[in-house]
């Protein structure tokens, strides 16, 4: 377990609680958009320009301000802080600054300086917390690596985890927010560990009341 990464808005807006609670969970995929990048399979292209990236940000950010949409804590999936890929834009502090939202706290799950393959470069991506209210006690929980993988391929691979942050809500102090983007192509057992392990983390905070 490490402490979370702390993210502000620049100009916090000014908050009401009308009541009803809004959550959201979107994975945005680095913020690509349709384009059909070689890590999933379905393309080639490997780098972003900066203004694609932010064209596609703008995108993300108008739907999350929709009147209809519009919620109070978001959980992303997927979001870079520095990767070339992206054009090195902080996506995170880009939609803090763009939408409602006041705080976010963050988690890397794949941090290299170079990533060799495909002239990827360097990443930083992971898993954010998004809320218009502020945010204490954030961790990173890391999950199980792979088995399925040579050293090689698992040493420049994935660290997959759980953030965990609690959020000030105006009516409770025991307020929790937990993001997870568990693994998705694992041919062994992961998948069922990375399940247990987000459940362990779910029925630890429901004991707590």
């Amino acid at each position: 377990i490490q402490d979370a990464v702390y993210y502000e808005d620049a100009s916090p807006d000014p908050v009401e609680f009308s009541n009803t609670l809004k959550v959201m969970t979107w994975n945005i995929r680095f913020g690509a958009g349709r384009i059909p990048f070689f890590g999933d399979s379905c393309g080639d292209r490997v780098l972003m320009t900066e203004t694609e990236t932010i064209e596609y940000l703008q995108a993300i950010a108008d739907y999350i301000d929709t009147m209809a949409i519009k919620p109070d804590i978001l959980l992303l999936q997927e979001v870079d802080i520095s990767s070339k890929r992206s054009a090195y834009v902080n996506q995170l502090q880009w939609l803090l600054n763009n939408t409602h939202f006041n705080y976010s706290v963050y988690a890397s799950m794949w941090d290299a300086e170079i990533v060799p393959s495909d002239g990827l470069g360097k990443v930083d991506v992971g898993n954010a917390i998004l809320s218009r209210w502020k945010i204490t006690d954030a961790e990173r929980i890391k999950l199980p690596l792979r088995t399925d993988q040579d050293a090689l391929t698992q040493y420049f691979y994935l660290r997959r985890n759980i953030l965990k942050a609690k959020i000030a809500l105006p009516i409770t102090e025991d307020f929790y927010a937990v993001d997870i983007h568990a693994t998705a192509f694992a041919t062994d057992d992961t998948k069922q560990k990375h399940i247990d392990k987000y459940k362990e983390v779910l029925e630890a905070l429901n004991d707590q009341g």
